[in-house]
This record gives structure tokens, C-alpha cells and sequence, in this order.
């Protein structure tokens, strides 16, 4: 009981700590994780364990994120550890332990959102920074109701749904009526035509329409006003794509098309021109492996058993070897490609060295 005031009576008691280490879940890791949840879940199980023996204790209030309700890319680590704690809440309920969990969205004036980044994201995702005030009048009304885990945020539902995938079948939305009425909107949008609207395009129309599609939305992604910044031949690694604002893009896209994308979307077709043919490939019926045909390489697993892997070659080679093909022949061969040092350098070495063989270049 060291962490509770001695002679003072304790009545509420807020764990609002937090670390944020934002990446895409392959880039995870046990450390990464570790770190994450120790502040946020370990830290709550601790102050749980340090006053669940209290008396008279009337709230017991922790700050989790709406990471946690829905998930958000490239926040894997924060939103299992919100879940977790949003677990513990409940739990402490069961047991007849007062417990408020609250998974908040943004607040304006700085906190875990107050990083530009950061925030530029969330509101790009339609999630707008909350005013303070409203935010604990909110929490005040959840704490009268007796509420065990509620979400507070404010959202902007027509961003929201553009770059959420699964917006639709979420429960998280549907059981809201006034995502319902978004949804039925929607559904009746043009948007929701837009499978069949493409395919009665001849095939350059179409193109254009999806490229059109794709620099609007990649700009959205990037936080660009306009779709000018975002030239259809140039790379999204060059325009400022990270893995985060990838999945972003693939979840518009999602969204956008109907089609289930990957997440490397943006790294397997590396320009918006590139994935606007893809894209029309893929609406127009064509078979995935035909549409693969568009790029010279693909992307693809590879085994990690393997004690080397080759991904890749940047070499000058000997003995008059034109490519990589040819020089493993040449290894394979085990051929001598070592010549005389050059005689016009000034070397000692060379000038006292013997004469070579002019026919050793290529001995073996």
C-alpha cells in the first residue's frame, strides 16, 4: 500500500499512462510489445493490485483508446494492450470492484495524439480531436451511468467510412443508428456501382478513371489538399509512403472497389500508373495471374529456412562477364578471370613484376 497516501481517505483512482510505438504488424516484435503493454496493461494490473483491498473506493478509471474498439493500422501492440486493460475493467466489475474503462479518441491540445504525425493520421481516418471540456463531460457521464467500457470520440462517418475496409460488418458500427442511415446512404451512393460503371468503359477510359481514383486517394492518404502533388509515374516510396500510410491506402482502395487488396499493395505496384492498370485488371474480371503480368516481378514469400536469400545483384564483373547468369557459369566452371595488374599506375610492384600471360585472363 506504499502508493496510497497515508491518512488520507481514497476515493478515485485514473491510470492515464501510455507508450506509443506505432508499425506494421510485421515489424513487430516481444520487445516492441513489451513496451507497449508494460505501461499501459502491466502499469493498470498494478495499480489494481496496489488498492483493490481499499475501502470506500467509488471509481477506478482507466484511459484505454478506441484503438482497441476497432483496431487502427499500424497500432497492433497499443491496441492489444488497450484490450487488455479494457479486460481487466471488466473483470474487476464481475467481482463486484467498481471499474471505468474508457477507449478515447482524439484530444485536441496535445496527450498521446499530440504529435503532428500522429494527428495528421487520425484525421485523415476521420477522427476528429475532441475539445477537453466535452471529453470530461463525456467522462463524467459515463462514471454517473455506471458505464464498465464505453468509447468516446468524435468521428467524421463519411471520412471514416472512405478509409475504414470493413466499416460495413463491424459491429462496433452497425449496432449505431446513425451509422446505419450512413451505411443505407452508401449503398446507394455511386460508389456502390462502381464495379459495373467501370466495366462498361472501354479499357483506356477506365484506366483513367482509376488513376484519377488512385492519386485522389493517395493524396487524401498523404495529407495533400490535391491530387497534382501526386504524379502517376512516380514511385509512392518517392512521394513519401511509409507502411502505415500504405495500409491506408489499400483500405481506401478496399473500400473504394469492393476488392480485397493486400497490404503491399503500394509496394507491389510501385506507381500510381501502375496500380491504376492493376486495378482495372482486376475489375474488369481478368484472372489475378494475368494481371500479375503487369509488373516484371512480384512480390512473393519466401522461406525463412533458407541459410541465404538472394534478393537482388549490383555487380561489376571479370573477365568480360556481362550478367549474373553468365558470372555463375563462370564460378560454376571454375575459371581463372585474375589478370596482370595494370602497368600504367606508377606501381613498383608492377614494374618489377614478370611479364603475364596474356592468354591466363581466362586459364584454367
Amino acid at each position: 500500500m506504499g502508493l496510497v497516501p497515508v491518512g488520507l481517505p481514497l476515493r478515485v483512482v485514473v491510470h492515464a499512462a501510455g507508450v506509443l510505438d506505432d508499425g506494421v504488424v510485421g515489424a513487430l516484435s516481444g520487445e516492441r510489445l513489451g513496451v507497449v503493454r508494460g505501461a499501459k496493461a502491466v502499469g493498470a494490473w498494478n495499480v489494481h493490485e496496489v488498492v483493490k483491498g481499499v475501502e470506500g473506493l467509488s471509481a477506478f478509471v482507466v484511459f484505454s483508446s478506441a484503438a482497441g474498439s476497432w483496431g487502427s493500422p499500424g497500432q497492433g501492440s497499443y491496441a492489444a494492450a488497450n484490450a487488455e486493460v479494457d479486460a481487466l475493467v471488466a473483470w474487476r466489475r464481475s467481482v463486484g470492484l467498481p471499474g471505468l474503462s474508457v477507449a478515447w479518441g482524439a484530444w485536441a491540445g496535445g496527450g498521446m495524439a499530440g504529435d503532428a504525425e500522429v494527428e495528421g493520421r487520425l484525421r485523415r481516418r476521420g477522427m476528429r480531436a475532441m475539445d477537453p471540456e466535452l471529453a470530461l463531460e463525456a467522462l463524467g457521464q459515463a462514471l454517473a451511468h455506471g458505464d464498465t467500457c464505453v468509447t468516446i470520440a468524435d468521428i467524421d462517418w463519411q471520412q471514416f467510412t472512405e478509409s475504414t475496409a470493413d466499416f460495413g460488418t463491424h459491429p462496433v458500427f452497425t449496432r449505431i443508428p446513425e451509422v446505419r442511415a450512413r451505411l443505407d446512404t452508401a449503398r446507394r451512393s455511386p460508389q456502390s456501382g462502381m464495379r459495373d460503371r467501370l466495366a462498361a468503359l472501354d479499357p483506356s477510359a477506365r484506366s483513367a478513371e482509376l488513376l484519377a481514383l488512385v492519386r485522389s486517394h493517395a493524396a487524401a492518404a498523404l495529407g495533400h489538399d490535391s491530387a497534382d502533388r501526386v504524379r502517376p509515374d512516380r514511385a509512392f516510396r518517392d512521394l513519401g509512403f511509409t507502411s502505415l500510410t500504405a495500409v491506408e491506402l489499400r483500405n481506401r482502395l478496399n473500400a473504394l472497389t469492393g476488392l480485397r487488396l493486400p497490404t503491399t499493395l503500394v509496394f507491389d505496384y510501385p506507381s500510381p500508373a501502375v496500380l491504376a492498370a492493376y486495378l482495372s485488371e482486376r475489375m474488369s474480371g481478368s484472372d489475378d495471374r494475368a494481371s500479375s503480368a503487369l509488373l516484371p516481378v512480384v512480390r512473393s514469400g519466401v522461406g525463412t529456412d533458407e541459410p541465404i536469400a538472394l534478393v537482388g545483384m549490383a555487380c561489376r564483373f571479370p573477365g568480360g562477364v556481362r550478367s549474373p547468369e553468365e558470372f555463375w557459369e563462370l564460378l560454376s566452371a571454375g575459371t581463372d578471370v585474375v589478370s596482370s595488374p595494370p602497368a600504367d599506375r606508377g606501381w613498383d610492384a608492377v614494374r618489377s613484376a614478370p611479364s603475364a600471360d596474356p592468354e591466363g585472363s581466362r586459364r584454367l
